[in-house]
């Protein structure tokens, strides 16, 4: 327990198992020394200090720091009077993931804008604990320079894929809120054996495949209600093109900047999904396309499960969630992109070495999938529910409680309340090419579209005080600017 005193100067200062947490004899001066001390290469967006306890480094770090925002990470309640002082305040430990909430509440390009350091006297009376944030730190501040760098290396193709949607789409669509049990099917390993029962039990919910369980669902004779699809990468789109013909009259959900074939873009009804922060809907709003929202998250499983939400108000259960490597096939097969892989099987390089080289691959992406599922798992284990045929994970979900068909059949005895229903919208206007390019000149010459396009060298361009870095970064931007528009014109011409 912390006990409070006076210091010399009559200050208040603290101790804490014997150990002092501010001076006994300045307190501010010792404050105003650490906050000298610090060193910063940059200028940050966001300062953070481990456990400031009674927080006399504050009124220090908002003159070195004036337009950073000044956060606090606790490790105990006993100066929470002074919680009210910081812009943001964090309590590590206890059921919260701080990694998570911490990405949650800044995203990527502020938190790897940031500075973070401890308090010297409490990251010595909590040695482990604060050993312990550090590691949370590093696990946001790597989840914060993937994300940023997946987003720099996929804005141009985002922007190239929402041109190709709007461009080729012909049966918009949009989904009716209804009241059913809504059953998703995700890729894992364990969807193999959970496949008998959804054929058999298939009347009682209203199925969402995601694109990667398409194959094994049809192959089983299974013909889900809704496909969902996300990822802009060209390898997402051979999960849906392998289905050719089958998938046709199937509806599917489609974020605009997701690589999605053309003849599903032509053939198919296709719900529109779009992220707030992206450059699609600026396109999709331009011409006149009704999408719904989505939500990212970095995983397409995260983001069903968020879309699903809205569907209904019943229960979610989710197959195939396995997030965790697997000693032999990382998805249920036929998987497309192992189809794809076969033709490539030799003497030398055959089926089992690929095999046991992706299970010896690391799971970082997983266990960042995982993560975000357990940090969300108090607000989703409301009505969310991972499903599978007596299956035992090796992970947990955290409240997002595992179940097994028995259970299922005792929480969804029959089908109940209506499935969502599909409507398909107006079409689109027939030139929409000449409305895209006079949208993409005019959000050319915005931030937002810097940011969008050149989510790196903006962040690095703000961080830096040099002038001549500040010029070099604004030239790296025209220049990548002016290229993809180059290339974007070029789509609209084919």
């Amino acid at each position: 327990m912390v006990t409070f005193s006076d210091a010399k100067n009559g200050e208040r200062t603290c101790v804490l198992g014997g150990k002092h947490l501010h001076s006994v004899y300045n307190p501010s001066r010792e404050a105003e020394q650490f906050v000298a001390r610090l060193d910063a290469g940059f200028n940050p967006s966001t300062v953070f200090i481990i456990e400031p306890a009674l927080s006399y480094c504050l009124s220090f770090l908002r003159k070195r720091f004036p337009h950073a925002r000044l956060c606090a990470i606790r490790l105990v309640h006993d100066f929470v009077e002074s919680d009210r002082l910081w812009d943001a305040t964090f309590y590590a430990g206890g059921k919260n993931d701080l990694a998570e909430t911490l990405y949650t509440a800044f995203g990527e390009e502020s938190l790897c804008s940031s500075l973070f350091f401890a308090w010297p006297a409490a990251e010595a009376v909590f040695e482990n604990q604060t050993k312990a944030i550090w590691q949370e730190i590093k696990k946001a501040m790597t989840k914060s320079r993937d994300v940023l760098g997946t987003r720099a290396y996929f804005a141009k193709r985002w922007l190239k894929n929402s041109i190709r949607f709007c461009t080729f789409l012909e049966q918009p669509a949009i989904i009716e809120k209804g009241s059913c049990d809504i059953l998703l099917a995700a890729s894992g390993p364990s969807l193999a054996s959970s496949l008998p029962y959804i054929a058999k039990m298939r009347e009682r919910f209203y199925l969402i495949a995601l694109s990667s369980a398409l194959l094994p669902l049809l192959t089983c004779g299974i013909t889900p209600d809704l496909v969902l699809s996300t990822d802009g990468g060209v390898w997402a789109k051979k999960h849906l093109a392998l289905c050719g013909k089958q998938t046709s009259h199937i509806p599917h959900a489609i974020a605009a900047e997701g690589a999605c074939p053309q003849n599903v873009l032509e053939k198919a009804p296709i719900v529109p999904l779009c992220y707030e922060d992206s450059m699609e809907k600026e396109l999709l709003s331009a011409c006149g396309i009704s999408a719904m929202s989505a939500q990212r998250n970095g995983t397409v499983s995260g983001t069903a499960a968020e879309l699903a939400l809205t569907l209904t108000d019943k229960n979610l259960f989710f197959c195939g969630l396995d997030l965790e490597k697997s000693a032999a096939f990382q998805h249920t097969e036929p998987n497309a992109l192992s189809l794809c892989k076969e033709t490539s099987d030799n003497r030398l390089q055959p089926k089992e070495t690929r095999i046991a080289f992706s299970a010896c691959a690391p799971a970082g992406a997983l266990d960042l999938y995982r993560s975000w599922f357990q940090s969300e798992s108090s607000r989703l284990g409301k009505r969310l529910y991972r499903l599978s045929d007596k299956m035992h994970f090796a992970n947990n979900l955290g409240a997002i409680e595992d179940i097994n068909w028995v259970d299922f059949e005792k929480k969804c005895p029959e089908c109940r309340g209506k499935k969502p229903a599909l409507h398909l919208s107006a079409k689109k206007s027939p030139s929409y090419r000449q409305i895209l390019r006079s949208r993409i000149e005019q959000f050319a010459k915005s931030e937002h579209f810097y940011q969008e396009l050149c989510p790196v060298e903006m962040m690095l361009k703000k961080r830096t005080s040099s002038e001549a870095e500040k010029a070099s970064y604004e030239k790296k931007i025209a220049k990548k600017t002016a290229a993809v528009l180059a290339e974007a014109e070029r789509l609209l011409h084919e």
